[in-house]
């Protein structure tokens, strides 16, 4: 796996290359992780290079969904290949996270504000100190 980083106003990308998997997934969940405590206002996951993402590369993209939702910071993948497209549509990624054709695409709907809001919660609402998932 490679990252490349770059910043498009005030909007960062993740430029990622190769095969998200096992291997990679703890050296990425530190970085998303350090994107979430500096409080990054908005980040693009840009896969268009990825040709491969295991449980443990889509567990990082959550992780660093739930680590900023209080925040109110905007996350959205870009360009995901038709493999790790798949992948999404089996997990129904989109209902949580906005999903873009193009980097051109997520960072256009970022500039304008008009970000999708989630479909349906990822993991239900948390209400007395346990999870309540819609039926």
């Amino acid at each position: 796996m490679k990252l490349r980083e770059s910043r498009h106003d005030q909007i960062d990308v993740f430029h990622l290359e190769g095969e998200i998997d096992l291997h990679y997934a703890p050296a990425l969940r530190s970085i998303f992780g350090a994107k979430a405590k500096a409080r990054c206002p908005a980040l693009v996951a840009d896969l268009s290079g990825v040709d491969f993402i295991d449980s443990t590369g889509i567990a990082v993209l959550i992780e660093y969904l739930r680590a900023t939702a209080e925040s109110g910071a905007q996350f959205c993948i870009a360009g995901p290949t038709q493999p790790v497209r798949y992948v999404f549509e089996i997990v129904q990624l989109e209902k949580a996270v906005p999903i873009f054709s193009s980097l051109d695409e997520a960072i256009a709907r970022l500039r304008s504000g008009c970000m999708p809001p989630p479909a349906e919660p990822l993991f239900g609402s948390v209400v007395g100190g346990s999870s309540q998932v819609a039926a």
